[in-house]
């Protein structure tokens, strides 16, 4: 836990209980999560949280930059504690989200980016999401 706080103070967050548990829960289960997902497991540890403490403290977490959110997956928003630049690949149907390891897009399109930049705009992350079915579950 001692780790966390020290996450928690290098970012200039305040160090509470709340924010405690949602960032243990999230370094945990390491992967693409809702704020009900995170709610569901700090209830199975009898750490009771409201719904809008978690959205709030997971805000503060991605705009702090300790989480991201995906950016095309709709609702609920879906957030990754995982903040280097990759690919998502959002299931239209399912939500499910998985990343993609091939970082020659990302810098495809960083390369490109840098070359021509979008007026009025200071880049500070490449966030790609590819949406879409499943492939192999509609196919027979």
């Amino acid at each position: 836990m001692e780790q966390i706080r020290q996450i928690l103070r290098e970012n200039g967050i305040q160090i509470t209980r709340q924010r405690l548990e949602v960032y243990k829960v999230l370094k945990e289960l390491n992967t693409h999560v809702t704020a009900e997902t995170v709610l569901d497991v700090l209830k199975r540890r009898g750490i009771p949280m409201t719904v809008a403490t978690v959205y709030n403290v997971l805000n503060l977490f991605e705009q702090k930059g300790l989480i991201c959110k995906v950016g095309a997956a709709g609702e609920p928003v879906i957030y990754d504690i995982n903040t280097y630049e990759h690919i998502h690949i959002c299931d239209q149907e399912t939500r499910r989200v998985r990343d993609c390891p091939d970082m020659q897009l990302v810098e495809l399109v960083s390369r490109y980016l840098a070359e021509h930049p979008v007026e009025g705009l200071r880049l500070t992350r490449v966030d790609i999401s590819l949406i879409g079915e499943d492939a192999f579950a509609h196919s027979i």
